[in-house]
């Protein structure tokens, strides 16, 4: 049998963000659920002259990004509902913290998984 595997089981899946040694959010790796959704509300389809144009909006892809990193197992150390506007409210050096934290996070979890695997394996 297979353990161990799933991302939410690894030892990295969840990381606190701290600003001057104080924590302002625990933000989560993100899952394929989450991708699917970044993209989906992040992205415009539009027929023109017989082709679809698909628009991409980098702003809007942060933001839900951000939400996706913070609900579930994530969370914040502020007053108000994790929300797609009260993300885009934050102070500059909270967003930037939090955006910096889920980027590193990005391929820790593919590479823990494929070590699990390769582990079990042997």
């Amino acid at each position: 049998m297979i353990k161990n595997c799933f991302m939410d089981e690894q030892p990295n899946f969840i990381k606190e963000v701290k600003i001057n040694g104080k924590k302002i959010a625990t933000v989560k790796a993100l899952s394929r659920n989450d991708r699917a959704e970044i993209e989906e509300k992040s992205t415009t389809k539009e027929l023109k002259n017989g082709e679809i144009v698909v628009k991409f909006n980098f702003q809007k892809m942060q933001l839900v990004r951000m939400k996706c990193a913070l609900s579930g197992k994530g969370s914040w150390e502020f007053d108000r509902d994790i929300t797609i506007e009260n993300i885009g409210l934050l102070p500059e050096n909270y967003f930037n913290a939090i955006d910096q934290a889920i980027q590193e996070m990005d391929s820790f979890n593919k590479e823990d998984i494929e070590k699990n695997l390769n582990k079990q394996s042997d």
